[in-house]
């Protein structure tokens, strides 16, 4: 867990906080307890297991920074929420800073009602289709 935030904190540029690795490592533990397949899997032979749990500890981390740190997670390339590693950093940096994908539920500004018609019509409209 600490080596996968570690990674993401180098290739962002900053470091994550130190309470994601326990958020992330409790969780870890938590679908291994729970979740035979899971279990299954990361218990592969060789190092299957072990890409296995990195790659949802990838997904995981970047729900995190979705949640909590959403500027993070908009610099982030969109095969890391999917458990992608993350690709060698470009050597030029970008003109334009990379927009927000989604913006999480909690910050999301919602739209006004509608006012409702003022043609009467439509509420006592009756088509009758043969």
């Amino acid at each position: 867990m600490e080596a996968v935030c570690e990674e993401a904190g180098v290739w962002l540029g900053q470091p994550l906080p130190r309470r994601w690795v326990r958020e992330l490592t409790a969780y870890a533990n938590t679908v291994y307890a729970h979740n035979p397949r899971f279990r299954r899997k990361v218990r592969a032979p060789g190092d299957r297991g072990r890409d296995y749990l990195w790659a949802f500890t990838r997904h995981w981390l970047a729900g995190l920074m979705w949640e909590q740190r959403p500027q993070l997670h908009a610099r982030l390339p969109n095969s890391y929420s999917v458990g992608h590693p993350l690709p060698p950093k470009p050597s030029v940096p970008r003109r334009r800073p990379k927009t927000i994908r989604r913006i999480p539920p909690s910050a999301r500004l919602r739209p006004p009602p509608r006012p409702a018609p003022d043609y009467a019509f439509a509420a006592a409209a009756h088509f009758h289709f043969p």
